[in-house]
C-alpha cells in the first residue's frame, strides 16, 4: 500500500470514529459500548420465531463448506448470497405478471402503432410486426426476462407469454437500457439462482473488465449506494493484464463467474478459464438441499450510519427484518428540556442545538461520500472482503458450463470448448476446429474426455438443458451434417459426417469414457429457414426450457414443447423446427448514427500533393476516405491573428469531396493534382481521383476529374440524391472509367477490380496515369481532357485509351509480384515509365517502359527494357539530368538560342537510382568469421547515374555535346575537357561577333505547356547482353550509406536530395542535400536538413515541390536551390488545423461494407471464391447493414460475410472504435509487483 493510500485510510478511520460512521459486517452485535466505534449487523430473517432454525441452517452449511471446500474461507459470502433464504416466493410465483422479473412490475407497453410503425387495425391490434432499428447480440434470458446487447449497450426486455394463434406471433417487445457507455458493454449473463444479479463484459476504464450489476431497485433509508449493490453503480470484479475476453457464465449454484482470459500459467500464454468465486457457500448449499434464491424486494446489507453519541436500536418490523436504525436525535434533546424545565434559556439551547445538529449532519454526509470513494476504489462492501479467483485447470477451454452429474456421486462436471479459432471461417475442418471435452473430477481415471472426437469440424457452446422430465442433455452448436456417402456409427465414424450450417444440436447425459452415449440430434435447419444465414448464438431459458437463438441481427424463441418435438420420438413431428422471431423494438436515442465530426489527422497513411494557383501554393490532402485543400504558408504557421482587418489573410481551406450529407458513402482512396490541365490565363484546377462509386450498388472503384480549385463546389454531395429516382437526376460525378459503368466491376468481368491506391501515379505533364490493381496488373491510361490552348470552353471529356503492360519485359522478369515492392515514376515528358519490381530470384530491379510520345493524346506502347541488372538490388528511381548537362544548356542558349534542346525545359537525360551492388572488402564482422571472409554486403548502398542517351545521339541533339563529354571533369580529367572547352569558347565569340552584324533572330519556337522527353538510346532489341545497363556509374564522391530514398533533383541545379534511415525506423527518416559543386567539379558537400522525425518525403506531381510530412505537418518546399539552401522547418507549411472529417454512420456503414466484399472478391486467392455465388452473398448479408448501430456489429456482419468462403485466414480487425472519452485502452495498464510467479513441476 503506497504512502498516500496509507494517509487516506488513516483520515476515512478518524472521520468514522468522529462522526460515527461504521461500516455493515457479518459479526453480531455483543455489547461493545464504546461510543467511538458501534458496528452494525443486517440479520435478514424471515420471522423471528425462525430463527433457531435458520442458525442451525448456517452451522451445517458452515461444516459442509469446510469439508467440499476446505481452501476457502468458511462464510466468504461478500455479496449476502446466502442470507435470506426463504423469501423466494414472489420469483418463483408463477402468478407475477412480471414473471421471473429482478423488477417488481414489467417495462411499459407501449401503444401497438407507436411500436409497428403506425400501423394499427381497428380493434387497435398490429397489422403487422413492426422493426426499429437495432442489432441483437448475445442473449442471456431466465423466466422471460431477456437481457441482450444492441449498440453496444445492454437492453432488458420481456418474452411475452401468450402467441398470437392466428399470426403466430409474439406481441411488441418494447426494450429498456441497462448501460450507457462510450465503448461497449456485451456477454451478459444472468444468474439463474440469483436473477437480480447480471455478470457482463465492459470497457469503461479501458481494458474489457468484468462488471456485476444488482437489478434490484430497493429503497433504503440510506443515501449511499455501494458499487454492486441495489440501487449502486456496477462493481468491477477484475483488474486483469490486457482485459478478459468473454464472460462465459455462472455455475451451478449462482456463485461463481466463468470467464476466459489470456493466461500466463504456462510455458506458453494462451485463452483459458477462470472461475470467479462470490461466495464459499454455495456446495454447502447445494448439499443441503436449500434453496437459496433471493426474490426482488428481499433486503440486503448495505453500509448504515449512526451517529457515535447516540444509543444502538434493533428495530423489528412486520415483516420479520431486523436492522440497525439511528436514535431520534430529538429524544435527548426532549431529555434535556426535561431536565431543564425551569432554564429561561431553554428556547436558545435548542436553537444552538438545532445548529450543532446541522453541522454534524453535514459533517456525516461528506465523511460518507468519502466512505463510498474508498468502498469503490476496494471495489466491494468491507474491506477485507475480496472475490476468489481460481484458474480452471484445463489446457485451451474457452467456453464452459458446469452441472453436477447425479445425486449419488455429487461430481460437478464441465463441458468446455477447446481451442478457440481465431479466423472467421464456416465449415473449417481441420486442427484447430473448436470441439467439445468434458472433465469429471475422479472420473476417467480423472481425464478430460472429448466428446466430438468424431467430427473433425466445430462444435461450441454448450449448455446443459434439463427440462422435459426425460433426463438432462447437452445443447451445443455445431456445421456438422449427416454425409451421404457413409454412416454414422461405423467403424470410421468421421466419415458419417459432413460440415454444413452451425445449427443446434443434443446429446444426452452424462457422457461415457468414448464421449457422447448416442448420436447427437440435430433441432434446427437455421441455414434452410433463414436465406443461407447460419446460427450465431444460443441461450436456454432454465426455468421454463425455452431456447433463444441470434440469427442474422435477430433473436428467435424456441419453446420447450417445440425442442420436445425434436427431442423424442414419441413427439417428432414433421416439417421445421417452430422458430419464432421476437419483435423487439429499441427505444433508443442512436448517438451513435449522428454524424461524427473528427479532427482530420494527417499521418504516413495521407495521400498529399501540392500545386501553384494565383493566389499561391495549395495542398491536396487525402485522408479518412476524404479530400481537402488547405493553402501552404510559406512564412511561417498559421496562428489567426491576422490583424489589420483580415489584411494578408491566407487563402481558405475546404473540402472537396464528399459534400454536405455525403460524408461515408464515398471513399476517396486517392486524389492527385494534374498538371497543365487548364490555361495559362485560367485559375481552374483538376484532380485525378480514385474513389468508390456511390451510384454502383457494391461500391466498385472508379477514377473522376474533379475541380479542386476555391470556386468549385464540393462534389459527391447527396442533399439531392434523396429527390430524385434516376441516377442522372442525383447531381453526383460520373465516373470517366470503372464504377457503375460497363468498365467497373472485377477484373474478370473486364472493369477495374481493386486497385492499390499508393500506386496510382499521375505524368508531370497530366497526360497519363499508371496504376496497379489486386490482380497484378500494371495499367495505363490517358487522361481525359481535350487541350484546346486557352480556349476554356474547348476544354471536355474526352475518350480514354488504355494499355495494360505485358506481364514479363524483354528480359523475361516478371513486372509485377509483390505490391509493396512495385513503384511507378513517369518521365518529365511522360513517354517513358520507370518501373521498380521484383525480379524472379527476389531482387529488385528497374525496367523502363516505352508509352510513346504524350502529345499523340494516345498510348503507343513499345520496348520494356530491364535497365539494371538482376544480380544486385536496385531501386528509388529519379529522373534527372548529369552535372554536365547543365553547363551545356548554359552553352547551348548561347550557341543556338533558338534550337535549345527540350532536355533545357527539363527534360531527363540520366536515371538516379541506389544500389547495394557495392561490396566492403575489409572488416571481419560476419557471423562466418574467417570460414567466410570479405568480400560481403554491410547493408549500406550508393547513388548511381545511368545515361539515358549516347553520346552520338547527344551530339546530334546538341552539338555542344561534342565539345564536353566527360560527366566529370574535376582533377585528371581536366586535361581531356581543356581543349573542348577552348574550341568552344572560340565558336561562341564568333557567334557573337555575327549576331551584332545580322541583330537579333525574331524566330520563336511554339511555346509548349510541358516537355518533351528525348528518346532513350537502348541497345538493340532481343540483346540480352545488357550493354545499355552496364553504361551506369557510381558517383563516387557520394560517400555509401543506409539511404532509403532519392527524394529529387533540383530543378536549378544537379543537387540531389536524399532520405536516410540510420536506426532503422522507417518513420524516423533524416534528410540530407548532397550539393554537387558547379561542372566540371566532381566534388560534393552534403547539407543536413532534416536530423530525423520525417515519417514520409515525397514529390508533387509535378515535380515543382518537395512534400515532407514531420511531425504531423504537410511542408511543402519548392525544388530550388535558394528554398533548400534556407530551408527551415516552420516555414512552407499547410494550414491543415481546424479541418475536420465529417461522416455519417449509416452512409459510411453501407460503404464500408460494400469495400469489403469486393475486396474478398478481388484478393481471394481462388479467383473462382470456391464456387461460391458471392453475388447472393451479398444480397444476404446487406439488410443487416441496415439495422448496425455501431462499428462492432457492422463487424459481427462481415465476419459472416467472409467466412461463407470458408477459408483460414479471414479476419475483421482494426478500424475506428470508440474508447473513453479522456483514453484508450492501450494507455492502461494494470499495476503489478514487477515479477510473475509460476508454479514449477515437482
Amino acid at each position: 500500500m503506497h504512502a498516500n493510500e496509507v494517509q487516506e485510510q488513516k483520515e476515512l478511520e478518524r472521520l468514522k470514529v468522529k462522526y460515527g460512521l461504521v461500516e455493515s459486517d457479518k459479526k453480531t452485535v455483543e455489547g461493545d459500548k464504546k461510543a467511538d466505534s458501534i458496528q452494525h449487523q443486517v440479520e435478514n430473517e424471515s420471522t423471528a420465531d425462525n430463527s433457531e432454525k435458520k442458525q442451525q441452517q448456517h452451522e451445517t452449511i458452515s461444516s459442509s463448506s469446510k469439508q467440499a471446500q476446505s481452501h476457502l474461507p468458511e462464510h466468504f459470502d461478500p455479496f449476502h448470497l446466502h442470507t435470506n433464504q426463504d423469501h423466494n416466493q414472489q420469483i418463483n410465483s408463477h402468478t407475477n405478471d412480471w414473471f421471473g422479473a429482478p423488477f417488481v412490475v414489467s417495462p411499459p407497453q407501449l401503444p401497438s402503432f407507436i411500436a409497428n410503425g403506425g400501423n394499427e387495425n381497428a380493434d387497435g391490434t398490429s397489422s403487422h410486426s413492426g422493426s426499429r432499428l437495432g442489432y441483437f447480440q448475445y442473449p442471456t434470458i431466465f423466466n422471460s426476462t431477456l437481457v441482450f446487447s444492441s449498440e453496444g449497450d445492454l437492453y432488458l426486455t420481456r418474452v411475452p407469454t401468450t402467441i398470437n394463434t392466428d399470426t403466430m406471433t409474439y406481441a411488441s417487445m418494447p426494450a429498456m437500457k441497462l448501460t450507457t457507455t462510450v465503448g461497449n458493454t456485451i456477454h451478459p449473463r444472468l444468474n439463474h439462482k440469483y436473477p437480480h444479479l447480471l455478470a457482463y463484459s465492459a470497457t469503461y476504464s479501458g481494458d474489457r473488465e468484468v462488471y456485476l450489476m444488482d437489478l434490484r431497485s430497493i429503497t433504503t433509508s440510506s443515501s449511499i449506494k455501494v458499487p454492486g449493490t441495489p440501487g449502486g453503480p456496477a462493481l468491477r470484479l477484475t483488474y486483469t493484464t490486457g482485459g478478459i475476453n468473454s464472460v462465459v457464465g455462472w455455475d451451478e449454484d449462482g456463485t461463481s463467474i466463468l470467464y476466459s482470459a489470456h493466461g500466463d500459467q504456462v510455458g506458453m500464454p494462451d485463452v483459458r478459464l477462470y472461475r470467479l468465486r462470490l461466495s464459499s457457500l454455495g456446495g454447502a448449499v447445494r448439499e443441503a438441499g436449500i434453496n437459496s434464491t433471493i426474490g426482488a424486494g428481499d433486503e440486503v446489507s448495505i453500509p448504515k450510519v449512526v451517529h457515535s453519541d447516540d444509543t444502538e436500536h434493533t428495530l423489528d418490523d412486520n415483516s420479520g427484518h431486523k436492522y440497525i436504525s439511528p436514535v431520534n436525535a430529538n429524544e435527548k434533546t426532549n431529555q434535556t428540556k426535561n431536565k431543564k424545565k425551569n432554564n429561561n434559556d431553554a428556547k436558545n439551547r435548542d436553537d444552538q442545538q438545532r445548529k450543532l445538529n446541522r453541522e454534524k449532519e453535514r459533517q456525516h454526509r461528506h465523511a460518507a461520500k468519502l466512505l463510498l470513494s474508498s468502498q469503490s476504489r476496494r471495489g466491494l462492501v468491507g474491506s477485507n472482503i475480496h472475490p476468489i479467483l481460481e484458474p480452471v485447470p484445463l489446457s485451451e477451454a474457452v467456453e464452459g458450463v458446469y452441472h453436477t452429474t447425479s445425486a449419488a456421486s455429487n461430481t460437478e462436471c464441465i463441458y468446455f470448448t477447446r481451442v478457440k479459432q481465431s479466423s472467421n471461417t464456416k465449415r473449417y475442418v481441420g486442427g484447430t476446429a473448436e470441439n467439445l471435452w468434458s472433465y469429471c473430477p475422479g472420473e476417467f481415471n480423472d481425464l478430460a474426455i472429448p466428446l466430438t472426437a468424431d467430427y473433425n469440424g466445430t462444435s461450441k457452446s454448450p449448455i446443459v438443458y434439463s427440462h422435459g422430465g426425460h433426463g438432462d442433455w447437452l445443447f451445443f452448436m455445431s456445421d456438422r451434417a449427416v454425409d451421404s456417402s457413409g454412416s454414422i456409427g461405423g467403424a470410421n465414424q468421421t466419415s458419417g459426417w459432413a460440415a454444413s450450417s452451425m445449427d443446434l444440436w443434443a446429446a444426452p447425459l452424462p457422457v461415457t469414457l468414448s464421449g457422447f452415449s448416442s448420436t447427437p440430434t440435430r433441432l434446427t435447419n437455421v441455414a434452410c429457414q433463414y436465406n443461407g444465414m447460419e446460427l450465431m448464438e444460443i441461450a436456454v431459458d432454465q426455468s421454463n426450457g425455452a431456447v433463444v437463438l441470434r440469427i442474422g441481427a435477430d433473436l428467435h424463441y424456441m419453446s420447450m414443447e417445440a425442442i420436445e418435438e425434436k427431442l423424442y420420438s414419441s413427439k417428432k413431428a414433421l416439417g421445421e423446427t417452430q422458430i419464432q422471431q421476437l419483435p423487439i423494438a429499441v427505444y433508443s436515442d442512436f448517438s451513435s448514427m449522428q454524424e461524427r465530426i473528427i479532427p482530420l489527422r494527417v499521418s504516413k497513411n495521407t495521400i498529399f500533393d501540392a500545386y501553384a494557383t494565383s493566389y499561391g501554393v495549395s495542398a491536396l490532402i487525402s485522408s479518412r476516405g476524404q479530400t481537402y485543400v488547405a493553402p501552404v504558408i510559406p512564412d511561417g504557421k498559421l496562428d489567426g491573428n491576422y490583424g489589420g482587418g483580415g489584411l494578408n489573410m491566407p487563402s481558405r481551406r475546404y473540402k472537396v469531396a464528399p459534400g454536405t450529407g455525403g460524408g461515408g458513402m464515398v471513399r476517396i482512396l486517392c486524389a492527385k493534382n494534374i498538371p497543365h490541365s487548364t490555361g495559362n490565363d485560367s485559375d481552374e484546377r483538376f484532380a485525378l481521383v480514385l474513389a468508390t462509386d456511390p451510384l454502383s450498388p457494391t461500391g466498385e472503384h472508379a477514377f473522376y476529374i474533379i475541380r479542386t480549385d476555391a470556386m468549385a463546389s464540393p462534389s459527391f454531395g447527396f442533399s439531392s440524391l434523396y429527390e430524385t429516382d434516376t441516377m442522372e437526376e442525383t447531381g453526383l460525378p460520373v465516373p470517366f472509367i470503372g464504377g457503375h459503368l460497363e468498365s467497373g466491376g472485377s477484373t474478370k468481368d473486364g472493369g477495374l477490380g481493386s486497385i492499390h491506391a499508393e500506386t496510382v501515379t499521375v505524368s508531370p505533364c497530366g497526360r497519363r496515369f499508371s496504376y496497379a490493381n489486386t490482380d497484378g496488373q500494371l495499367i495505363v491510361v490517358t487522361v481525359p481532357i481535350d487541350y484546346k490552348g486557352n480556349n476554356r470552353q474547348g476544354r471536355h471529356l474526352a475518350s480514354v485509351d488504355k494499355v495494360v503492360l505485358p506481364w514479363e519485359n524483354e528480359q523475361s522478369q516478371p513486372l509485377y509480384r509483390d505490391t509493396n515492392l512495385v513503384q511507378l515514376v513517369f518521365s518529365p515528358g511522360g513517354r517513358y515509365l520507370a518501373i521498380e519490381h521484383t525480379a524472379r530470384n527476389a531482387f529488385k530491379v528497374i525496367s523502363i517502359a516505352d508509352l510513346g510520345a504524350a502529345a499523340v493524346g494516345s498510348l503507343q506502347l513499345g520496348r520494356i527494357v530491364q535497365v539494371t541488372p538482376d544480380r544486385f538490388n536496385s531501386f528509388s528511381v529519379v529522373w534527372g539530368r548529369e552535372s554536365k548537362d547543365f553547363a551545356v544548356d548554359e552553352h547551348a542558349s548561347k550557341l543556338q538560342p533558338s534550337k535549345t534542346d527540350s532536355a533545357s525545359h527539363g527534360g531527363a537525360t540520366a536515371l538516379f537510382f541506389l544500389s547495394d551492388r557495392d561490396i566492403n572488402l575489409e572488416g571481419d564482422t560476419n557471423p562466418w568469421g574467417t570460414r567466410a571472409p570479405a568480400p560481403r554486403f554491410d547493408g549500406h548502398s550508393c547513388v548511381h547515374v545511368l545515361p539515358l542517351r549516347s553520346l552520338k545521339d547527344s551530339i546530334e541533339a546538341n552539338e555542344v555535346n561534342a565539345f564536353i563529354r566527360a560527366s566529370f571533369g574535376g582533377g585528371g580529367a581536366s586535361e581531356v575537357l581543356a581543349r573542348g572547352m577552348k574550341e568552344l569558347d572560340l565558336m561562341l565569340k564568333g557567334i557573337n561577333a555575327a549576331s551584332e552584324d545580322i541583330g537579333s533572330s525574331n524566330t520563336t519556337s511554339e511555346e509548349q505547356p510541358y516537355v518533351m522527353d528525348t528518346p532513350i538510346s537502348f541497345e538493340k532489341e532481343n540483346e540480352a547482353t545488357f550493354k545499355f545497363a552496364r553504361t551506369s556509374y557510381r558517383l563516387d564522391s557520394i560517400p555509401a550509406g543506409k539511404y532509403v530514398k532519392i527524394v529529387c533533383q533540383l530543378s536549378d541545379d544537379p543537387s540531389l536530395v536524399i532520405a536516410t534511415n540510420k536506426d532503422q525506423k522507417y518513420d524516423d527518416l533524416e534528410l540530407s542535400l548532397l550539393a554537387i559543386i558547379d561542372y566540371p567539379s566532381d566534388r560534393i558537400n552534403e547539407v543536413s536538413l532534416y536530423d530525423g522525425g520525417i515519417e514520409v518525403v515525397d514529390m508533387s506531381t509535378d515535380g515543382a515541390y518537395v512534400l515532407i510530412l514531420v511531425s504531423g505537418e504537410v511542408q511543402a518546399v519548392p525544388r530550388t536551390v535558394a528554398k533548400f539552401n534556407y530551408l527551415a522547418s516552420d516555414k512552407n507549411i499547410a494550414a491543415t488545423d481546424g479541418l475536420h472529417v465529417s461522416v455519417w454512420p449509416a452512409l459510411e456503414y453501407q460503404q464500408m461494407y460494400a469495400d469489403s466484399w469486393r475486396l474478398f472478391r478481388d484478393y481471394f486467392y481462388d479467383a473462382e471464391l470456391h464456387q461460391i455465388e458471392w453475388d447472393e452473398v451479398f444480397d444476404r448479408y446487406l439488410p443487416l447493414v441496415e439495422r448496425c448501430g455501431k462499428r462492432e456489429e457492422l463487424d459481427d456482419v462481415m465476419r459472416q460475410m467472409g467466412g461463407e468462403l470458408s477459408a483460414l485466414h479471414v479476419f475483421v480487425m482494426y478500424g475506428e472504435y470508440d474508447g473513453h472519452a479522456s483514453f484508450t485502452a492501450n494507455e492502461i495498464a494494470i499495476a503489478s509487483l514487477g515479477v510473475t510467479l509460476r508454479g514449477q513441476p515437482k
